[in-house]
């Protein structure tokens, strides 16, 4: 699918979906009046003071003066599921046959609309989808457009595999990655990650900070996962890993296949947990940021919220799955009911 946006919150509000350009899109490479007839479609709407039904209630929507120019300078590439973790929280577990088989070359859609201009100097690409640095055309990506001070990339990864061309743009100032490590030992990592790689993402997390500038880089990620992580002495661990590979930003988040699953009724104690750990962090003087599937924005309201956590809480609310997915779900993957650990 091809779309004139990210996956913002607006695209499950309600049945709603994301603007679509195409719905059936297999990497054709697109002429670019014929792409921009399609994002005018949206754009003209907003032109004439309305909004598009896909948009509504979206959190990215902002007042400026209109650009009339037809070029792009911010793509989401999101059409692979491969990885080589099965992370307990993740929504490729439920697709991964279908997104990975699925799978084409973005290598020539990316190089035709550099040539034609409709991708220029400065772009931003934002990676998603399975683990960028197992996919076969990771390294040619990097080499063509952040190595050549093109692009700046933005990549989740897990660390488990290495990439020295994501670090030589990272010490470029062309690269920022996100490692979601959610937790501070070998134990919970493999309940979480369902592999056994704590050591070697250590490592790697190492390798990747080994300069000040490929340091800032790097955002370590505390997903908060109910019966799982969720303790103190979980957190203190992974801080003191942070300290360890001179990482300076944690991020925090919420487990948003959880809180999609109990429509936002979040047991309490997690929404204080987060909380906690985030001034903890804080206090150890690492830079911290709060993050969600939901959430991720730069709207100014979500920026100055002093609780960004019952901010996203409470802004998006919807029916995601039946009673009987939400139980089996539930109980396969998180397992009893948490136990209170201080």
């Amino acid at each position: 699918m091809l779309v004139s946006c990210c996956f913002s919150p607006c695209d499950q509000i309600n049945g709603q979906t994301p603007p679509v350009l195409f719905a059936n899109y297999k990497g054709e490479v697109l002429s670019p009046d014929f792409l921009f007839e399609r994002i005018d479609s949206y754009a003209n709407i907003f032109r004439n003071g309305g909004c598009p039904k896909e948009c509504t209630n979206c959190c990215h929507i902002e007042e400026k003066d209109w650009d009339e120019e037809h070029y792009i300078n911010s793509i989401t590439i999101t059409h692979f599921s491969i990885c080589n973790a099965d992370c307990i929280y993740c929504s490729n577990n439920l697709e991964k046959n279908e997104r990975t088989n699925s799978m084409y070359d973005i290598i020539p859609v990316l190089t035709n609309l550099k040539e034609k201009g409709v991708i220029r100097k400065g772009c931003e690409f934002h990676i998603g989808g399975g683990e960028f640095t197992i996919y076969h055309e990771a390294d040619e990506m990097l080499k063509t457009f952040a190595l050549t001070d093109f692009a700046t990339f933005y990549v989740p990864t897990n660390a488990i595999k290495y990439n020295e061309n994501l670090f030589q743009a990272m010490n470029n100032k062309a690269a920022h990655i996100i490692v979601s490590l959610d937790s501070g030992t070998r134990k919970t990592f493999k309940k979480i990650k369902r592999i056994d790689a704590f050591n070697q993402v250590i490592s790697n997390l190492k390798l990747y900070s080994r300069t000040p500038q490929s340091s800032k880089a790097i955002g370590l990620k505390y997903i908060v996962i109910p019966s799982i992580n969720d303790n103190f002495s979980e957190f203190k661990k992974f801080m003191k890993i942070a300290k360890e590979a001179n990482i300076g930003k944690i991020i925090i988040d919420i487990d948003a296949r959880y809180t999609r699953l109990m429509n936002y009724n979040i047991d309490p104690y997690l929404i204080s947990f987060a909380e906690r750990i985030r001034n903890a962090a804080k206090k150890q003087g690492f830079i911290t940021e709060a993050y969600s599937f939901f959430s991720q924005c730069k709207h100014s309201s979500l920026n100055n919220n002093n609780n960004i956590f019952e901010y996203f809480i409470s802004y998006i609310k919807y029916k995601f799955f039946n009673s009987k997915i939400r139980k089996l779900y539930l109980s396969r993957l998180y397992g009893t009911k948490r136990k209170n650990i201080k």
